[in-house]
């Protein structure tokens, strides 16, 4: 698998990625409902605004944010320590630079950084965690240091 574009293997038909990116839209839904079922009483997210209009695509963004949610959960399994936060939009700042660098990306801003940062931290650990260890993924998240500068080569 090519580390330089790890979100992209979703796109090969890997089954097993698309049940969790499916998974959690399904489990959102589940968790607050439809318009229709809710009550008149019941509470909305809260109104905060990404800090600019994402500029990549919907589904990049999904994708990407689920790899970063399998990567934290990797990180988090290995070093004992959580890099949410400023440490989390660091890294991917560097990845999505360096896709763009190798032209696997288009531009992107803030927005983007917020939304990949937002669907890894709101992504279910457990779930994580769990496809990390059925499809046999931990060795790839070294190399996406590497692939990113964190780790000299």
């Amino acid at each position: 698998m090519d580390v330089a574009s790890t979100w992209l293997f979703c796109r090969s038909g890997d089954s097993g990625i698309k049940k969790i990116v499916m998974g959690l839209f399904k489990d959102l839904k589940t968790l607050f409902g439809s318009k229709k079922e809710q009550a008149s009483g019941f509470p909305g997210l809260p109104n905060v605004p990404l800090p600019t209009k994402p500029l990549l695509d919907d589904k990049v963004l999904g994708l990407i944010g689920i790899e970063f949610a399998m990567y934290l959960s990797w990180v988090e399994d290995t070093t004992k320590k959580s890099i949410m936060g400023k440490e989390l939009e660091r890294r991917i700042r560097l990845f999505l630079n360096n896709e763009k660098k190798t032209g696997q990306l288009g531009d992107f801003n803030e927005g983007d950084i917020a939304f990949i940062n937002l669907m890894a931290t709101a992504s279910d650990f457990k779930a994580m965690q769990k496809a990390r260890k059925d499809q046999n993924l931990d060795s790839r998240w070294p190399k996406m240091e590497k692939h990113i500068g964190l780790k000299k080569k």
